[in-house]
């Protein structure tokens, strides 16, 4: 059974306002004609015309006579009601951004409410707010994160009213709104072991008459529950750690000196003593002993010794004494 028309055009509108928000549009914004949207998605250009006007009662888009209709801006368009628009590519970090100032908004509400009743409330206001607070732990344990939502709304809505804030309770629609039809998703993100500690502690500091609590120890609880969501909706990025430094060791004056491990296929060092002869020369390998792309020496390479390089007492008496297999000649 298919959608009918008022089912069609909340999908148009919806798709419409995905569209935008990943950016699918030309940068000018502008759409093209209703006959080209309306073969895009497969719908009449009737249900074309009423999504695209409903997008422009929400400010969403600008329709003018003669005109093409033109997408608005994402930064100009956005509100508490379409914050959906934002969270569409949680990869975005302006996605993690404007949700995190979301939940610092409710939690400054809520926080403001919530101080203005302890102080003015009378006893009974304060029993029934602390009974709700009762009701979101319970439902953190055991209902879904949708009926934790409904409670926690229930919470701010009647603390708006308790406290005589027409303005909060206007405030506190749109937060419920925002939250439950344009991060929806977000939905079953909640519930948990940290919201059971922020309304105990909420309960608690209404019982108590406690201002300080809800000022002070309240804001971080909810704070740690909301950074839980946020982390599990949109991660946030990671800064690769630096490379550790390679370790060092120090010299004989004290100087840092790189710690090099010898190589295994290094040859020994030739051992030294002080006076001693370099003797005759060795022999040179014949051509039949020589091979020839083995590593080994050619037929006109120099004589070779049996050794390594000569350590430094040897290349010292090379450089300021006469060489002992040569004697001086005279003068």
């Amino acid at each position: 059974m298919g959608m009918g028309h008022g089912g069609l055009v909340a999908y148009v509108e919806a798709q419409i306002e995905r569209d935008i928000a990943l950016g699918r549009i030309h940068p000018s914004g502008q759409f093209g004609s209703e006959a080209k949207l309306a073969r895009h998605y497969d719908v009449c250009r009737g249900t074309t015309r009423e999504a695209l006007r409903r997008l422009a009662a929400r400010g969403v888009v600008v329709q003018r006579p003669g005109r093409k209709t033109r997408a608005v801006p994402l930064d100009e368009s956005l509100t508490l009601e379409n914050l959906g628009l934002a969270l569409h590519d949680t990869r975005s970090p302006d996605a993690r951004w404007l949700l995190e100032g979301y939940f610092s908004l409710r939690r400054q509400v809520l926080v403001e409410l919530l101080s203005d009743c302890c102080a003015r409330a009378s006893k009974r206001d304060l029993d029934q707010l602390g009974s709700i607070c009762f009701g979101l732990w319970d439902a953190a344990r055991w209902e879904s994160g949708a009926s934790c939502a409904q409670v926690e709304f229930e919470l701010l809505r009647l603390a708006a009213r308790v406290a005589d804030r027409p303005g909060h309770v206007l405030l506190v629609q749109s937060l419920q709104r925002a939250f439950m039809v344009g991060a929806a998703q977000l939905l079953p993100l909640l519930g948990g072991e940290p919201l059971r500690q922020w309304a105990n502690c909420a309960k608690d500091a209404l019982h108590d008459r406690d201002t300080r609590a809800i000022q002070h120890d309240l804001p971080a609880l909810m704070k740690a529950h909301d950074d839980l969501v946020l982390d599990a909706f949109a991660p946030a990025p990671r800064i690769p750690a630096a490379p550790e430094p390679h370790p060092i060791k120090e010299g004989s004056l004290g100087a840092p000196v790189a710690a090099v491990e010898p190589e295994d296929d290094a040859p020994e060092a030739c051992p030294c003593v002080e006076g001693r002869s370099l003797g005759p020369v060795a022999p040179e390998l014949t051509t039949r002993e020589r091979g020839d792309g083995l590593g080994l020496l050619h037929a006109d390479d120099p004589p070779t010794r049996p050794c390594g390089p000569p350590c430094a007492n040897v290349a010292s008496a090379q450089k300021g004494s006469p060489r002992l297999d040569h004697p001086a000649q005279p003068p």
